[in-house]
């Protein structure tokens, strides 16, 4: 059984993964910047999500603030 999951969509890094029964959690990042994230009772659920945040963070423009060093 897959419990965490990691791909590359939209110029996004996406991550899902088992949080116990019934949750899955899921995660965007841009060049390690925090972008979104939430939980679904599936894994198809979390992934479609998250796909969908993706898409939705690049048709806004899709700019994170880096921090300045």
């Amino acid at each position: 059984m897959t419990r965490h999951a990691v791909t590359r969509a939209y110029g996004c890094d996406l991550a899902v993964m088992w949080r116990g029964p019934d949750a899955w959690a899921w995660l965007i990042t841009v060049a390690g910047e925090h972008v979104a994230s939430g939980t679904a009772r599936t894994i198809g659920g979390a992934q479609d999500t998250a796909l969908r945040a993706a898409k939705a963070h690049t048709d806004n423009g899709g700019r994170v603030q880096l921090p300045l060093l």
